[in-house]
C-alpha cells in the first residue's frame, strides 16, 4: 500500500506554490504570484497538475529549476 499523500508536506516542501486536490482526485499546483509573459516564453508555467505525485513533484521540481535560472 503506498503512503497517502499529505497535502501539507508538499505545500512545504514547494513553499511557492499553493497546491490542492481536485475532487477528482487530480493533483494541482499554482504559484503565489503572477509571470510575466517573458517568464512563460522560457517555459515557466503558472499552473502544473498531475494524476501521480511523484509526477507533480518532478514539475514542480523543473519549474523551479527554470525560475532559478530565469532569474
Amino acid at each position: 500500500m503506498s503512503k497517502p499523500v499529505i497535502l501539507a508536506d508538499l505545500q512545504a516542501a514547494f513553499p511557492g506554490w499553493t497546491i490542492w486536490r481536485s475532487s477528482t482526485g487530480r493533483l494541482w499546483a499554482t504559484r503565489n504570484r503572477r509571470l510575466t509573459g517573458a517568464q512563460m516564453e522560457q517555459g515557466l508555467e503558472q499552473t502544473v497538475s498531475d494524476e501521480d505525485v511523484h509526477q507533480l513533484v518532478e514539475q514542480l521540481r523543473h519549474q523551479d529549476r527554470l525560475a532559478a535560472e530565469a532569474g
